[in-house]
Formats: C-alpha cells, structure tokens, sequence
C-alpha cells in the first residue's frame, strides 16, 4: 500500500512513485561449499512524492534509508518493485537512456569532504555535469552559469576559482548543492547532508534547501538520522525499521501522534531544550537487539522488542494501513 499526501490535491500526480520495491545482495558464504547468503536491505517498500514536496526518511544505521535513495535514483538494481518517475516507469532504465534521465534527479552527499575532488577548483566541479550532458563545451563557456550557482547557495562569485581546501565544511557542503542544481533537476536525494556538519551550521543549510525548494519547485528525498532537521524539513516522514517501513505520515500526525511502537521510542529520544520538561518526559527504552538483515525474524521485524507484541505478529508480517486521514502504520494491534 502507498501512502499519499494527505494535503495534496486528489488530482494531483506524484512526481516519484515507489511501489513494492525490493533490494537483495549477495553476502558472503558460511563456508566453501555454501550458497551465498542473501541480505534483504529493503522489503516491499511503497511511498509517493509529490512535486514541491519533502519526504523525509527515519531510521536508525542499516534500516535501508540509504538504499532505497540510491535504488529510486537507479544507482542499485532494484530485486522487486516499480519506480514510476514523471509518468514513466523507470525501473529498468539503462544506458543514455538512464544517463538522460539523471538530469531530473540528483543526490547531495553526506560527506562534504570526501565528495568532492581536492585537486579540481569549484568551477571544474560544478561545470563538470554541465560538460558531461553536452550543455557546455568546456569550463570557460560554464563560468556564468556555475557564478549563478553560487549565488543560489550564497557563496561570493569569485569562489569558483579557488579549491576545496579553502572552505569550511557548510561551504563544501553549498558547492556539493551547487553541483546537484547544475541540470536543473526536478528531483534530489540529500542523503544526511548535514550529518557531517557543526550544530551551528546545520540550520543554515537546511534554510538553504527549503529556500531553494522554493525558488526552484525542488522535491526532496530527505534521508536524516536527526528528528529535530526532518521535523523542520519536511511536509511528511516515513519511518523504516530493518528494511521495512513502518509508519507514514503528514509531519506533524507523526510527531504529535506516532502509533507505531518503535516510532515512539524514537521520539522519546529526541531532547528538548528545556531540563524541567526533559526531566518530565517518558524515554522509551526497549530491550533486545536489533534483528539481523541477513537472518531476520518471522512476521514482524519489530516483534522480538515490541512491548504490545501477539501471536500474530510474530506469523504475519504486518501491512501498511491507513489509521488516519493521514496516517499509515503497519503495526496489528494499532
């Protein structure tokens, strides 16, 4: 089942459309006569994204949020599922054909540092797309449009002329923006892009991409392990949990009213700046490990630290309902 924005016009179209969609890998093998051991990283996942839209993806390390970016931006091979971008079932797409397709949909990095190149100027970086889709001849006939780059992520003009090693990192993190608007794309992936950052430079970035949302009619795909940056980015947030989503939701149903356990207990984890009311809080702390993606449990992932756990969660995997007008959980006894 998909989940739809619940503010959205009933004839509006999504701009990505996830249905199904799967990613295995092959493992390494137990011994030298054993089969390969398959992973499941994503399982039956399903969302819809609306243009001008952020969705904002949850979950704690080795949930999947990062695979399932790179599956919808056709970077992995998808096992199952369909990934309809614009109208236009993409999921099989290879070749030109993909390498045209990657104009409308881009990714910002985590790492400001290690994405981009040490040994090339800003200018090199950011003409470096518009050379390689034939928008430009060379880095000369780019210089005008990377200036205008800058001045979308508020950098000075002349800063394409100087190297990486120049700039804190918010300022790596501008030009690895500037370099994903290069196409003029409808679509980007900001896998954690400010995970690697000061606390003091995070908000700075996030107004920046709400303020380029705006300006450009950008939808994002906003991959964060930070609830207080997702709550403040964006329009609706998806929970995943070993693989699987859990909960869907317009941001502040989910956030005033989680119904799934485990979204709970990840709420309960976020401070508040006030002590009085931090002491006052219930922090949810559940017991047990997390399961393994390569061995996982029966029905339920969540069901071997679930606290309202029965004997169907641990037969049936759950289904992802609609509890709300906009509100999708799949959890059995929710």
């Amino acid at each position: 089942m998909s989940a739809v924005l619940a503010s959205a016009p009933e004839t509006a179209q999504p701009l990505l459309s996830v249905r199904s969609l799967s990613v295995r890998y092959q493992a390494g093998r137990n011994g030298f006569w054993a089969r390969p051991r398959m992973i499941n990283a994503l399982q039956d996942i399903s969302f819809d994204l609306y243009p001008g839209e952020t969705l904002g993806l949850v979950g704690e390390s080795g949930s999947g949020k990062t695979t399932t970016g790179r599956a919808v931006l056709r970077r992995i091979d998808t096992s199952d599922g369909r990934i309809v971008f614009n109208g236009r079932d993409i999921t099989n797409v290879k070749g030109e054909e993909l390498r045209k397709l990657r104009r409308n949909m881009q990714l910002v990095f985590q790492d400001p540092y290690a994405s981009l190149n040490p040994r090339m100027r800003v200018l090199d970086i950011v003409a470096e797309p518009l050379i390689v889709h034939g928008l430009v001849r060379n880095v000369d006939e780019a210089r005008d449009q990377v200036g205008e780059l800058m001045r979308l992520v508020n950098l000075p003009r002349d800063a394409h002329d100087r190297f990486p090693h120049a700039f804190s990192g918010g300022q790596r993190q501008r030009i690895g923006i500037a370099r994903a608007l290069a196409l003029k794309p409808e679509f980007i992936v900001a896998d954690e892009p400010v995970s690697a950052l000061d606390v003091s430079v995070r908000a700075q970035v996030v107004n920046l991409l709400q303020d380029l949302q705006k300006e450009l009619g950008l939808s994002y795909l906003f991959i964060a392990h930070d609830l207080s940056v997702v709550r403040h980015i964006s329009h609706r947030v998806a929970i995943l949990y070993s693989g699987r989503m859990v909960e869907i939701a317009s941001r502040d149903s989910l956030y005033e009213r989680p119904m799934h356990p485990y979204t709970e207990a990840l709420l309960s984890a976020v401070p508040v700046p006030d002590p009085k009311t931090q002491r006052a809080r219930k922090r949810i702390v559940y017991k047990g490990e997390v399961p393994d993606v390569a061995n996982p449990p029966v029905g339920c992932h969540f069901h071997t630290r679930c606290p309202i756990a029965t004997e169907r969660c641990s037969l049936q995997v759950p289904i992802l309902t609609k509890k709300a007008p906009d509100h999708w959980v799949a959890c059995w006894n929710r």
